[in-house]
């Protein structure tokens, strides 16, 4: 019992050594109290905590180590957001007690994200970050006050839509004749898959007699590994265009040709290896400038609505988790739709 009289005062107070989480030696003490028993209740409450893990002095820096390492994060996601947080939360925030961040510092890098990023979406991503950083203090750490509730979020802004069109993407692709990557780039645009599950593909994931992908994985483009899927609802069979299922029975015929030793655990874009997306992508740009490799999906998107695909059908064939997700991307596109379906009371 580490509970003192105050004789000058005439109060109580508790003075306790314990470490915290990091394994560091503190010291706590707090004063007047005007009865013994309330010394002692609060010099409970606060071991309790204590043995809760919090601390009293950690920090962001200390927070976000933390967080890392007792969450469950895909590699790709930790460097992301290893980045993210060396480059905007770091320089403001790292060396500062979670404990000791003000309304006014939370609103002012607030604003510094909105007015210096490039986009909004980019300065939420990184908000939320900072907001995850919060939570996870409140979790684990024992923070009391919220410093961020009061200070509202960042608004989301629907991102701009940037597609091509059939006709003029396949009188263009066939300026990629380096490798297969003009089979790549119409696999993307018929079949909407991510870049990285195209690239993960094996031919033990294609079927060419029922004319469907399964995807089950997708590339990391930093260490060339095959990795899950970025959600749950991405794992799944794709059906491609017949035309699509004649171009990789061609492909397939040409590996086994000039590949030793092929079989169908082999990438079905490079062989042994998957091909490098550095390099795709430069010869992508040479032909696409204006896109980005992603902008094949919206395009397949695009074409889907355009030819009149219920927008729950292109939920599923996009492999979205909910349709809100496929209603706040693509529901702009079905304006013209809805003018249309009025023909029925004609």
């Amino acid at each position: 019992m580490a509970v003192y009289k105050d004789e000058k005062r005439k109060t109580y107070f508790f003075r306790v050594r314990y470490k915290d989480i990091y394994g560091r030696p503190q010291q706590k003490m707090k004063r007047g109290f005007k009865q013994r028993k309330d010394a002692i209740l609060a010099e409970a409450e606060f071991l309790t905590n204590a043995v809760k893990q919090y601390s009293d002095n950690v920090t962001f820096d200390e927070l976000f180590e933390h967080n890392i390492k007792h969450t469950k994060l895909k590699p790709k996601t930790i460097r992301r957001r290893t980045n993210e947080y060396n480059l905007h939360i770091k320089p403001r925030f790292g060396r500062i007690k979670v404990k000791d961040t003000s309304l006014e510092q939370v609103l002012e890098f607030k604003t510094h994200l909105e007015t210096t990023m490039d986009s909004l979406n980019s300065a939420r991503t990184v908000y939320s970050n900072f907001k995850v950083l919060i939570n996870h203090a409140i979790k684990f750490f024992g923070l009391k006050v919220d410093p961020t509730l009061a200070a509202g979020s960042i608004e989301r802004v629907r991102p701009k839509i940037n597609f091509i069109r059939r006709e003029e993407f396949e009188s263009r692709v066939i300026g990629l004749e380096h490798l297969h990557y003009k089979a790549l780039a119409r696999l993307l645009f018929y079949t909407g898959l991510r870049v990285g599950e195209g690239m993960a593909l094996t031919w033990v994931d294609v079927d060419l007699e029922k004319n469907q992908l399964h995807v089950n994985k997708t590339l990391d483009i930093t260490t060339r590994e095959s990795t899950t899927p970025k959600t749950k609802g991405s794992v799944g069979y794709v059906p491609f265009p017949g035309f699509i299922g004649e171009m990789l029975e061609d492909i397939k015929k040409e590996s086994a040709e000039k590949i030793y030793g092929f079989n169908d655990n082999m990438f079905v874009f490079g062989g042994v290896a998957p091909y490098h997306y550095s390099h795709f992508h430069k010869h992508f740009k040479r032909v696409f400038p204006e896109l980005r490799i992603h902008d094949l999906r919206h395009s397949y998107a695009s074409y889907l609505i355009n030819k009149g695909v219920d927008i729950y059908l292109v939920k599923e064939l996009m492999r979205h988790d909910d349709i809100k997700q496929t209603a706040n991307t693509y529901g702009h596109l079905y304006v013209e739709r809805k003018h249309e379906v009025m023909s029925v009371f004609d």
